[in-house]
């Protein structure tokens, strides 16, 4: 078990540290809103205390009880407690639940969700996660330490009567735990109690500081093994499109060569490889050889059903032999620092002003995800190794991502509340100091007439037509989308047809659960945290393709169109994406079509909106341009925006561009004495990049920004 004592600067715990820490923890890698814990973390962690495991779910204790399942957040374990945070609140008191208090810790399995079952001495706490969570095997085996804590023999956790886990670590229910022993650092080496020799794989997986795999049931074998094939025929739909790119015949072999290079990267040279990842490796693979003989029938056949049945099953695992040969002889050779495949896609993007390179990155990075999550546990160290393989596909620092979050197939969701209670006109005076988007703002402008007509056409009792909240925002990147979204919200509690317009913004990873088809339940719990306000799903047409048949995508738009119907005056549902993918998306399904019939527009800003929007940053952090900078900032600018693509930042190109030229400045001023205030806020010609000096910034997501987007026109 890792576990690292922290490093304390005037009695509060380093940050650095901290990260440092639950980078090696497995289930950090699941967790949401990040920086919202680490902040929580620093705040609460005693001097000397040590971080041993977390666990993300829906929370019910002593003082913190939610609704329906309970409020959302992150269980800590430490070695002297067990504290929970609630998501999206950096400043919140913690529910605390000290480990001497602590009768016994149970687990159960039900259909649709597990749940950690704490006792207490006065009470007990529960802790919810949706689906049958492997997450939770992991924080099991962290809280084997109770048993020592309580002197009480250690029991094996595992299936107990109607899907409940026998206790672990703790006193019988009901049977007081004695008191917890001194900390071994207090009591010196020589405290350290026997140990026991273990053997077999138990022992090795102990060993390599891995999550013991899940012990599946026939059926929960099936659906993963389902869930698996409808995820190999999306990335087969995904990379389908590249089989012929640019009429290359090599290119379908340096994308072979490459993905078997990120096969290798993420199971290394491990010959214990579960046989649902061989099975998923192979249906990748299988479609892609085939296309380079022209024969569409293995496709066909593979892709034809839901399911894989057993025969089935050992007819793909046959493959295994040929295709593990080819991943060891690909990935034992050099190690490499790029994918050739995708620096092809790159470069032809520059040329011609495509987004081949992000289409095809994200799917490489889907299918290392899958790849390492496939038998339903990741590891520590595979986790590391799927941070390695991110950094190969983008380019990035692998330090640097390490020390940020680590990728993450958990649920992205964030809630914003509405700051205070404030009138139409003050909410429409913040949306017309945006920025641009002129033909937005009068669109809202008019929907707000025709809500007053509306009543007075009700008052009067004249008929009316049902009015829709929902709304489709299409558009670049970078243009105020969420911002928008916000504003909207509070439009709509204004006039009275939502009770509190808070936004809850979200994705596909945060509405596609992660293992055999818990959507369902994810998509509801989403869409419960949205009732009475607005939920932005973002790039929405992720959620469904023409090629891929049933997706559990499919499932959350079905679940959700069910739910905007069951809650139609509870809810404003927008969506939004490029504008021929949300095109499509619409076109979609039917049901998508009848219930959303509004949409907006948001167009490019042109260059002197994203100079105003660069004022902006540049007024919030107290600096000023000289005149002669300015002028080459806007010329900047300019030449940028008449060589952009659809993948141009907007909003995130001039955030990106502020923090370079910040960084210019820096080193320009570094050696001047003394430093004045002048000189500390005086932007001049000199800071200004040269055109070919930063030539590939597009301002997408992948400079970390060190302010917030919130600003008038600085939105997504």
């Amino acid at each position: 078990m890792l576990s690292l004592r922290f490093c304390y600067i005037r009695g509060v715990p380093d940050r650095n540290r901290i990260e440092e820490t639950l980078s090696g923890i497995g289930n950090w890698q699941y967790v949401s809103f990040k920086d919202d814990f680490l902040a929580g973390f620093q705040l609460r962690l005693e001097e000397g205390e040590d971080l041993l495991d977390v666990l993300e779910g829906f929370f019910q204790g002593e003082f913190i009880r939610g609704t329906g399942t309970g409020a959302a957040g992150l269980l800590a374990l430490t070695d002297r407690r067990l504290l929970f945070f609630v998501a999206g609140s950096r400043n919140s008191l913690p529910e605390i639940i000290p480990l001497s208090s602590v009768v016994s810790v149970t687990a159960k399995d039900l259909s649709a969700y597990s749940q950690l079952v704490l006792v207490r001495k006065n009470g007990r706490a529960v802790l919810t996660v949706s689906g049958r969570n492997f997450n939770l095997r992991g924080f099991l085996g962290s809280l084997k330490p109770l048993a020592e804590l309580f002197d009480a023999p250690e029991r094996t956790a595992g299936p107990g009567k109607g899907g409940e886990a026998e206790t672990v670590g703790g006193a019988p229910t009901g049977e007081a735990p004695k008191p917890a022993r001194e900390s071994r650092k207090e009591k010196g080496p020589a405290a350290e109690p026997p140990r026991q020799e273990k053997s077999g794989t138990a022992a090795d997986a102990e060993a390599a500081d891995e999550i013991p795999a899940p012990v599946w049931n026939e059926e929960d074998r099936k659906r993963n093994i389902g869930f698996l094939l409808q995820e190999a025929r999306n990335l087969n739909g995904a990379l389908s499109e590249f089989a012929r790119f640019n009429n290359e015949p090599g290119f379908l072999l340096k994308m072979i060569d490459d993905l078997l290079y990120i096969t290798y990267s993420c199971i290394g040279y491990d010959y214990r490889i579960s046989d649902e990842t061989k099975l998923f490796i192979i249906m990748c693979f299988l479609p892609l050889k085939q296309n380079l003989a022209r024969d569409r029938s293995v496709i066909v056949n593979l892709f034809k059903y839901d399911t894989v049945s057993e025969h089935r099953r050992e007819k793909l695992l046959e493959h295994w032999k040929i295709f593990s040969n080819e991943i060891y002889k690909v990935g034992g050779g050099r190690p490499r620092t790029f994918l050739k495949s995708l620096r092809a896609l790159a470069r032809h993007d520059e040329k011609n002003g495509t987004g081949l390179f992000d289409r095809a990155a994200a799917a490489y990075y889907t299918y290392a995800q899958l790849v390492v999550k496939a038998d339903g546990t990741v590891t520590k160290a595979q986790a590391k190794r799927l941070i390695k393989v991110r950094a190969l596909i983008y380019g990035e620092d692998a330090s640097a991502e390490d020390r940020e979050q680590a990728p993450t197939e958990a649920a992205a969701v964030r809630r914003e509340e509405v700051p205070e209670e404030e009138t139409l006109e003050e909410v429409m005076a913040k949306i017309n100091s945006l920025i641009g988007m002129g033909k937005v703002k009068d669109q809202i402008a008019t929907f707000i007439n025709v809500i007053k007509i509306h009543r007075e056409r009700e008052r009067r009792s004249l008929p009316v037509t049902p009015l829709s909240l929902h709304g489709v925002f299409y558009g670049p990147p970078g243009t105020g989308k969420t911002t928008m979204a916000r504003y909207l919200g509070r439009v709509y509690r204004c006039l009275g047809l939502l009770k509190k317009g808070h936004l809850v913004e979200t994705d596909r990873a945060g509405l596609v659960a992660g293992y055999v088809g818990q959507t369902a339940i994810r998509t509801d719990e989403v869409f419960r945290n949205a009732l009475d306000g607005v939920l932005f799903i973002d790039e929405a047409y992720s959620l469904t393709s023409k090629d891929t048949g049933k997706d559990f995508g499919q499932e959350a738009v079905e679940t959700l169109l069910k739910r905007m119907e069951d809650h139609r005056d509870r809810i404003a549902v927008i969506v939004a994406g490029y504008p021929e993918e949300m095109r499509d998306f619409i076109d979609s399904n039917p049901g998508l079509r009848t219930r959303f019939n509004r949409f907006f527009f948001f167009e490019h800003y042109s260059p002197p909106e994203l100079l105003q929007i660069f004022e902006v940053f540049m007024e919030n952090a107290r600096f000023t341009l000289t005149p002669g900078a300015r002028r080459g900032l806007l010329a900047y600018i300019t030449a940028h925006f008449e060589k952009r693509d659809r993948s141009f930042g907007n909003g995130r190109f001039v955030r990106n561009l502020f923090e370079r030229i910040v960084e210019k400045q820096a080193n320009r001023i570094a050696e001047t004495s003394p430093l004045t205030d002048e000189i500390l806020c005086t932007i001049t010609k000199r800071d200004i990049p040269d055109m070919g000096e930063i030539d590939e910034m597009k301002g997408g997501d992948g400079t970390l920004s060190l302010f917030d987007d919130e600003g008038p026109g600085a939105g997504r």
